[in-house]
């Protein structure tokens, strides 16, 4: 009984962060987003899309505060500094993500009969400034403290891996939307709907899987969507006619392959508190 009240209690406050979440965002991405499609006037709010990136990160530090106080914030970073875990991690860590995207990539560019140009890979001086960009300005350290840092383990204290790499994966993909009707705005623009809601779901068992195996560590998680970012940056699988069909077959079936051979992903394993 007090493991149901409890991991009640921590699904409420789970949703609560993704309320936050989404508020915080959306305030500032649907104003920037109807300026862009020439629906509403330039203001000052509508140049500030950039922040509402920080969303999660912020709704985080928002309902761990009010729940734990400083204490609770202070161990949700701490965790990135977390490497209990064993060393052979670092191997998907850091080359699953480059190694899934390279085969859609190659997959698309057999089909298509046209290289989209290699903009990344032919100044290499850019790499690693750009890795380090990703990781803090393009999605990594906004959105992981929330998503992995904070709702997963809720999500697993109550449901197993499966159910809760599913929610959170929805979650995630829809957080994104607004970013969908701004026109030529990057991978979003390029990517239907149909494909990158299942394409995010199946990512999720990806990360779950990092996770769950790695201790919680943020560092992993935080790596983890980096090069996933990275990787469709340096081989832009976007830019040819059937690249987002490729990433979501590749995607998927990595997801089975880890959902049917790890046992990480068969009980649930991560305790809320760290």
């Amino acid at each position: 009984m007090v493991a149901t009240e409890n991991s009640s209690r921590e699904i409420r406050r789970c949703f609560l962060f993704i309320l936050v979440a989404y508020v915080f965002t959306w305030f500032f991405w649907i104003p920037d987003a109807l300026n862009k499609m020439g629906l509403i006037p330039v203001s000052p709010l509508t140049g500030l899309g950039f922040i509402g990136a920080f969303g999660p990160l912020v709704s985080a530090i928002i309902v761990t505060s009010v729940y734990e106080g400083k204490d609770g914030v202070k161990n949700l970073f701490k965790k990135v500094l977390d490497h209990r875990f064993k060393k052979r991690w670092w191997l998907p860590v850091f080359f699953l993500m480059p190694a899934l995207v390279l085969v859609a990539f190659a997959i698309a560019v057999l089909t298509d009969g046209i290289v989209p140009p290699l903009e990344a890979l032919s100044q290499p001086a850019i790499l690693v400034p750009a890795f380090f960009s990703v990781l803090l300005l393009s999605g990594p350290f906004e959105e992981e403290f929330g998503w992995r840092g904070y709702a997963l383990p809720r999500l697993q204290a109550r449901f197993n891996p499966h159910v809760s790499s599913v929610v959170l994966g929805m979650v995630w993909a829809a957080w994104h939307l607004p970013q969908f009707i701004i026109p030529g705005n990057g991978m979003f623009y390029k990517t239907p709907l149909w494909t990158f809601f299942p394409t995010v779901v199946a990512a999720t068992f990806l990360f779950t899987w990092i996770y769950n195996n790695t201790n919680g560590s943020m560092m992993t998680s935080l790596l983890f969507h980096t090069t996933f970012n990275f990787s469709m940056f340096v081989f832009p699988v976007l830019d040819t006619n059937f690249g987002y069909v490729y990433v979501l077959v590749i995607f998927v079936v990595a997801a089975a392959l880890v959902t049917a051979f790890s046992g990480s992903l068969k009980t649930r394993k991560i305790n809320v508190q760290q």
